[in-house]
């Protein structure tokens, strides 16, 4: 069976959770991270890779450890694993 979310598609996923929990909207997110909108919304829909260096600034600005972040889509990952 094939894979039906990617690894970046996993940490957007991750990032909106956060998001939401912090109750940021993606311009804000973007503005705080100094990316476009456009550029915050390919992140997190998966479609960019992203730098170590934009996953700490995105993480500084959720107030979250990047790590955090990380685990987060691994367990998604792991869950998605689990369902195939």
């Amino acid at each position: 069976m094939e894979q039906t979310e990617t690894l970046s598609e996993q940490l957007g996923v991750a990032l909106k959770q956060v998001m939401l929990e912090q109750h940021m909207g993606q311009d804000e997110l973007a503005k705080a991270v100094d990316v476009s909108r456009r550029t915050m919304n390919r992140i997190l829909n998966g479609d960019v890779t992203v730098t170590y260096d934009r996953l700490t600034r995105i993480a500084t600005a959720l107030h979250t450890r990047l790590s955090a972040i990380i685990q987060r889509a691994e367990a998604l990952a792991s869950k998605e694993g689990e369902e195939r």
